[in-house]
């Protein structure tokens, strides 16, 4: 996994994030003033915008922009900001999976990226919402982190999504899983994916503390 805050000069925050063949920069504008139709009396307004690598968004982007929004909502301190709007726009450079298919590898890069994006401008948060993908391929070896080769000869594939607060992770915000598993595959997954999630919690903690040492 790579990443580089501070990516793009002219929003708030941004990120370039990269893992295997995956690749998303995420932009942050706000607390802005929002348009008439989108201001929240109590509360900070969200919108995310997904642009396609190629080509304009479709349902599948749609559908990756709302698994986003659900898992980035909690996160963030919406009371801290009322009628105020918070711009995320997310541009996948690389799906790294095929697109006909798949979108777990890009769903996961886009959750990561709005993360550190969203830290990186400053914005008051709750916690983080740091994600993984696994799959249980036919023979019941769980890999972390896929190819899409991996993806195409999976038995099942799991995107798993928690919040950290206080540097540990306390709620589950999203598990979508496709294919053919059961609840002993489940309890797997989730406990393979904690191993994880606390690993990339402490890398993202590790680079936002190199980054605020060499400011």
């Amino acid at each position: 996994m790579n990443t580089r805050t501070g990516y793009l000069e002219n929003v708030d925050g941004s990120c370039l994030y990269s893992l295997n063949s995956t690749k998303v920069i995420a932009a942050v504008t706000g607390p802005v003033e929002p348009k008439a139709r989108q201001e929240l009396p109590t509360q900070l307004a969200l919108e995310i915008n997904i642009r396609p690598a190629c080509g304009v968004p479709t349902t599948r982007e749609v559908n990756i922009q709302d698994k986003v929004r659900a898992v980035i909502t909690p996160t963030l301190a919406l009371y801290k900001y009322p009628r105020q709007l918070c711009q995320i726009t997310l541009q996948l450079l690389q799906a790294g999976e095929t697109e006909s298919y798949f979108h777990e590898l890009e769903l996961v890069a886009c959750v990561n990226s709005t993360t550190y994006a969203l830290v990186d401008s400053g914005i008051a948060l709750k916690g983080i919402a740091l994600g993984t993908t696994i799959v249980i391929t036919e023979g019941n070896k769980l890999i972390t982190e896929p190819t899409d080769e991996n993806l195409k000869n999976a038995k099942s594939t799991h995107v798993v999504v928690y919040m950290i607060e206080n540097s540990k992770p306390t709620n589950l915000l999203l598990m979508d899983s496709y294919g053919d598993f059961d609840q002993n595959d489940v309890f797997k997954v989730l406990e393979q994916s904690e191993i994880k999630i606390n690993e990339l919690n402490k890398n993202f903690r590790e680079y936002m503390k190199t980054k605020l040492n060499n400011l």
